[in-house]
């Protein structure tokens, strides 16, 4: 698949070129990528949950996310989007807010397991808080950028790919201005404009290497709170705030995994730098549902996201996987 990262790419098309998708009304469909972040945040709380749902992949690279069909969906032109028959749930938050809701019981484990006056659920929320607020895209972006930094990249974020993660940044910022044009008679432009700006700043912020330093200061000030949290259980706890795995673990889980993956975690955590935290991360990945999340390494998951996706994606999507929304 990271192959395809280096090939030509075919013409581009406008993003109205691409036809919507049709599913049955009681269809619980998922529009996604599986390398987007907050994707794979929804698709975490998915599989945790034993959620039953339909995947879409969004081409993202070809700017699919910018046609009228996905814009109708999701005015931002981001990924995730959950829809549940005739109700359209547009961001990671809302979505897991909604499925936590909406499905529960013993075969539907919650992830907010405890009263919302306790004071587990108050570590729960001050965790899930300080993770959510990290700038992921600034993250991931700056790792690219930043030689000096001396990571160990893993797949897909290695080689080639790197750069062609950030010409396919400039690519799919060139259609978003290529999408507010063709939506601004229509006074629907201004969700656009914001995500253009917020994509401009973070461009700019990590180009400048004391600023993205901040970035990772930032995240390490968080992974110390982890391992002084951690280290403060008495007994020891499986997961951050006791045995049931909650949406604060899944966060952190997926933080850590994406760390990984772009290199960071000798930066981090290895060499006994933060042993807690390290030995959190080892019981996270050995959950079924970072097994089915992680398609570098599970094809057959890939496979099946891409035999239920409709014959009308494009070609390009494998190629990136990483633009705009990284």
């Amino acid at each position: 698949m990271n192959n395809q990262a280096n090939e030509i790419a075919p013409a581009e098309p406008a993003p109205q070129d691409f036809k919507p998708p049709v599913f049955n009304d009681n269809k619980l469909v998922l529009y996604f990528h599986p390398y987007n972040f907050y994707s794979q945040k929804v698709l975490l709380v998915l599989y945790e949950k034993n959620i039953d749902f339909t995947p879409y992949v969004v081409d993202l690279c070809n700017g699919e996310q910018y046609s009228s069909w996905f814009l109708n969906l999701n005015p931002k032109g981001d990924v995730p989007v959950l829809q549940d028959g005739a109700f359209i749930i547009p961001n990671s938050p809302q979505i897991i807010n909604y499925v936590e809701t909406k499905f529960r019981g013993d075969r539907h484990p919650t992830l907010k397991p405890y009263r919302p006056d306790s004071l587990d659920y108050d570590r729960m929320i001050t965790f899930e808080r300080a993770f959510t607020r990290l700038p992921i895209g600034a993250l991931s972006l700056g790792s690219f950028i930043h030689d000096d930094l001396k990571l160990s990249p893993k797949a897909p974020f290695i080689g080639p790919v790197r750069q062609s993660c950030l010409k396919n940044n400039d690519k799919v910022m060139d259609l978003l201005r290529r999408s507010m044009d063709e939506v601004d008679s229509n006074g629907c432009s201004s969700a656009l404009k914001q995500k253009l700006d917020i994509q401009v700043r973070r461009r700019n912020l990590v180009a400048s290497r004391t600023e993205f330093q901040r970035v990772l200061d930032a995240v390490r000030n968080v992974l110390l709170f982890v391992e002084q949290e951690l280290s403060k259980q008495t007994p020891r706890k499986e997961w951050l705030t006791g045995d049931e795995l909650t949406l604060a673990d899944v966060s952190l889980g997926l933080l850590l995994q994406r760390l990984n993956q772009l290199g960071f975690e000798n930066y981090y955590w290895g060499y006994g730098k933060l042993p807690q935290v390290e030995g959190f991360f080892l019981r996270f990945k050995q959950r079924p549902s970072y097994h089915k999340l992680m398609p570098s390494s599970n094809f057959e998951i890939l496979k099946e996201m891409w035999s239920m996706t409709p014959a009308n994606y494009k070609l390009g999507a494998t190629a990136g996987f990483l633009v705009g929304h990284i």
